[in-house]
């Protein structure tokens, strides 16, 4: 029998902002107050197979409060205070094998090639000190396959959200797919495709779209909806320069398309179909473990409003290619 068991905590102030074309539309003060305490316990692997069972206490304390000034809160989102037990389980095929040159530069990486679950309940109830009755819900979903001996395929499905007052609130449900075709030990051909939908998020929450999730040729957080999808292709290069033995040095050339849609309360409605284009360099630290990446691109946006800049730069630090 293997357990494990823990605490996190987290009593935070700050400032929040809402966006809209990539810019703040406005503010609110936030005080968030946060406990979880958890066990959980494992028999090891067993036939192929791991399952953990966990259970635990949390506790979400959010108080919200306008702000004045040059971008005043146009709507204080609702206090909201859940405090509930819950349990949950994981089930992981053992079935990982070794790569090279994926989502990173000259580095060996564990890729997973079976089915992994994960599903949590909970309850919070006003007689332990909840604001509210509500059933507290999330999941996930994945599998990993190699259609030919050259490609790997990544499928992932996650959702959550709370079901109260007789419906769902703050839910949101993902897809995703990834796909890997390797045409050289220095070239690899990837796409993905992922997808999100929402239902009533709370107010203190977006669903964004932009350069920093992937719409490279427009700016962070440009557009929100109650859903949106983004499809991207890109040409990785790996090559083997590796200057001063710091950084594994590659490139990428990229395409993006996608959009968000449904309604967006606190901005512009969707712009429809936004598609962009570039390039990049990859910076991959050797002397860290964590495998961290340096990106450095260059998009180009095909859609948008007249305010946006015909050319787009970014550098930013990632976990992979």
């Amino acid at each position: 029998m293997r357990w494990a068991t823990g605490v996190a905590a987290r009593d935070d102030q700050r400032v929040d902002s809402r966006y809209d074309l990539g810019k703040i539309s406005d503010e609110y003060r936030t005080r968030q107050k946060y406990l979880s305490l958890y066990g959980g316990w494992s028999g090891g692997l067993r036939n192929g197979w791991v399952r953990r069972y966990t259970y635990g206490f949390t506790s979400d304390d959010n108080r919200f409060d306008a702000l004045v000034g040059s971008t005043p809160t146009r709507v204080v989102p609702g206090n909201r205070k859940l405090q509930y037990p819950w349990i949950g389980i994981d089930v992981l095929q053992d079935a990982y094998f070794e790569a090279r040159n994926r989502d990173q530069i000259a580095r060996t990486e564990d890729f997973f090639l079976g089915w992994r679950a994960s599903a949590q309940l909970g309850y919070a109830n006003s007689s332990l000190g909840s604001d509210r009755n509500a059933v507290v819900l999330r999941s996930y979903l994945g599998k990993g396959i190699d259609p030919t001996p050259r490609s790997t395929l990544l499928l992932a499905t996650s959702a959550s959200g709370r079901f109260e007052d007789g419906g769902l609130r703050n839910g949101l449900a993902s897809v995703s797919a990834r796909w890997y075709l390797r045409q050289s030990d220095r070239r690899l051909f990837f796409t993905t495709l992922v997808a999100n939908i929402s239902s009533k998020l709370d107010a203190d929450q977006q669903l964004l779209i932009g350069g920093d999730n992937g719409l490279r040729g427009y700016p962070l957080r440009y557009q929100a909806g109650s859903g949106n999808w983004l499809f991207t292709a890109e040409q990785r290069y790996f090559t083997r320069w590796y200057p001063f033995r710091l950084v594994h040095v590659g490139g990428a050339a990229f395409i993006d398309v996608g959009r968000s849609f449904g309604s967006n309360p606190y901005g512009s409605p969707s712009l429809g179909l936004l598609k962009d284009g570039g390039f990049g360099l990859r910076l991959g630290n050797s002397r860290s473990g964590l495998g961290n990446m340096l990106h450095i691109d260059v998009a180009f946006p095909l859609d948008g409003d007249n305010s946006i800049k015909k050319v787009q730069f970014l550098v930013e630090t990632k976990r992979s290619f």
